[in-house]
């Protein structure tokens, strides 16, 4: 029988970190290789998902001021290194900033992997420090196509050492919440036809433009409900927006929701409306619920999610892509007095009346959901980290 990879993790701690937002990664990897977790923290805490066996507290706290870090933990790299080595560690995977620098510096013979999710907004002589620690990996993991291009550019990282893995999408957890019941106050809501959207009540997500092109919707489909599911300081403008068209009883804004999935499985349409994202989090949402899906073309990453094969940027008309609808996205800022729509609204508006009004193309985009969907869930995307892990 063939001997597992010894893997090693690292991670700044167990309660309240980089653990927790990969707890499924972690789970399925600990399937395929024998692996410790080293978590920097002091706090000992036990865990529902590894042995007590697995894991290693260090005590290795580092502040945000490393200037005079080498002197300061050289005796913490090199215990890093020891229980590197008591281990037989193969592979060294980092998550978060911290754990990546400590990941580097104690790099001996093992395969050096940091995952980087996000640019870091350090000092001059900071920002040097990472980049020098951050080319003694092997091997670096981003979750975005930005990520990758910034790691690259930035930090002067040759493309064939950099690795674009998305998160893990768990279908089967998605699919539990899903079944759950609705409360009974929205239950009359979901015997009409239902758009949805979901993401933060901020300026970015442009809540208002499908708002207004609901309204305009509504002169066409009187079976028809807005249903936005999300909270932030737009909360209040968009709703005296809605009471303004007076569609109280026809688009619903709700907050503080725990399981968004049971709606989302109920409506029949999802819409993003964004004019500015950073993930795909919410279509992917959208999506393991087999919901066919509308978007702006607003960021890179979701113009490849929907069509990755027919890359299309500067549109003036509703895209029938791959996977799902694209539409140009509307950059007016919001203004609650104004009811008169701009072209961009009028497109959004119209995709959403095609695509409702075409059974056979809806059928197909519920089809094609499920299908994308299926490219991020925990089997597909752990035989992309096990081809780089070995």
């Amino acid at each position: 029988m063939e001997k597992k990879l010894s893997l090693g993790i690292i991670v700044p701690t167990i309660d309240n970190g980089q653990l927790i937002l990969q707890e499924l990664l972690l789970k399925k990897l600990n399937e395929t290789y024998n692996m410790t977790i080293f978590v920097l923290s002091d706090k000992i805490e036990k865990n529902k998902n590894f042995d007590k066996n697995q894991l290693v507290f260090l005590n290795m706290e580092i502040s945000n001021s490393l200037l005079k870090f080498p002197m300061k933990y050289y005796n913490k790299i090199n215990k890093l290194k020891y229980f590197k080595r008591k281990h037989d560690i193969d592979s060294c995977i980092s998550f978060g900033k911290k754990a990546n620098i400590l990941n580097a510096l104690s790099s001996e013979d093992e395969t050096t992997i940091l995952n980087i999710t996000e640019a870091y907004d350090d000092s001059f002589v900071m920002d040097q420090f990472v980049k020098r620690m951050y080319k003694k990996a092997d091997k670096i993991i981003v979750n975005s196509r930005k990520a990758k291009i910034f790691v690259q550019k930035d930090y002067h990282i040759d493309n064939e050492n950099v690795f674009l893995i998305e998160d893990i999408l768990p279908i089967d957890q998605i699919s539990e919440m899903a079944a759950e019941k609705v409360e009974d106050k929205f239950s009359k809501f979901f015997e009409y036809k239902v758009i949805v959207n979901k993401g933060d009540l901020i300026a970015e997500k442009g809540q208002w433009h499908l708002i207004k092109a609901f309204f305009r919707l509504k002169e066409k489909m009187e079976d028809l409900k807005l249903l936005i599911i999300g909270d932030g300081p737009l909360y209040d403008e968009l709703n005296e927006l809605v009471s303004s068209m007076k569609m109280e009883e026809h688009i619903k804004i709700i907050k503080n929701i725990d399981n968004p999935y049971k709606y989302l499985i109920r409506s029949d349409v999802f819409v993003l409306s964004s004019q500015k994202e950073n993930n795909t989090n919410s279509l992917l949402d959208a999506m393991a619920c087999a919901r066919p899906v509308i978007s702006t073309t607003c960021f890179d990453d979701i113009i490849r999610l929907l069509s990755p094969n027919n890359y299309i940027k500067d549109i003036d008309e509703a895209f029938s892509a791959e996977y799902g609808i694209l539409v140009p996205t509307a950059t007016n800022p919001f203004n609650a007095n104004s009811k008169v729509l701009n072209r961009n609204e009028i497109v959004l508006s119209d995709a959403i009346f095609t695509l409702l009004n075409d059974y056979e193309t809806y059928d197909k985009y519920m089809e094609q959901s499920a299908r994308r969907a299926v490219a991020f869930s925990a089997d597909n995307i752990i035989k992309r980290w096990s081809r780089i892990i070995g």
